[in-house]
């Protein structure tokens, strides 16, 4: 499945309808073009008129094609960390004990599998997209 700015956003509105009760709002989305990187949850603080504005924003990789189930885990994976800064419990946006205890409530209730970091050998490669080998000869010749 090819990732693109309009899946990453029915994707967000399915699982905060399912997963997290409508709780958070709409982030921004982003799509990433790395190999190693799959998926990344940033916010920027302040704006042009309010600098206590958070904006939220969540990317994904295109270089892999993903099952619905990898993706779903990839977004829920990002959306936790979203929860994490949107209530207050974790600002810095890290693996710690928070995470921990969220990827553990998703593994009991809903069986998804969440960790802190991908093993990219199970993601198969985006028909198009350069090899592994094509990036290591880039950045060693």
């Amino acid at each position: 499945m090819v990732v693109t700015l309009d899946l990453l956003s029915l994707c967000f509105y399915q699982f905060n309808f399912m997963y997290f009760d409508k709780e958070l709002p709409t982030p921004n989305f982003g799509i990433l073009h790395s190999f190693r990187t799959c998926g990344f949850f940033e916010y920027t603080k302040g704006g042009w008129f309010d600098k206590n504005v958070y904006n939220p924003i969540i990317s994904i990789t295109d270089y892999y094609d993903f099952t619905l189930e990898q993706l779903e885990e990839l977004m829920c994976h990002e959306m936790i960390h979203y929860y994490l800064a949107y209530t207050g419990k974790d600002r810095n946006c890290r693996h710690g004990k928070e995470f921990k205890k969220m990827a553990g409530i998703f593994e009991l209730n809903y069986k998804i599998h969440i960790t802190s970091h991908v093993d990219l050998t199970k993601y198969k490669r985006r028909e198009g997209t350069p090899s592994l080998e094509y990036w290591w000869t880039k950045l060693f010749y």
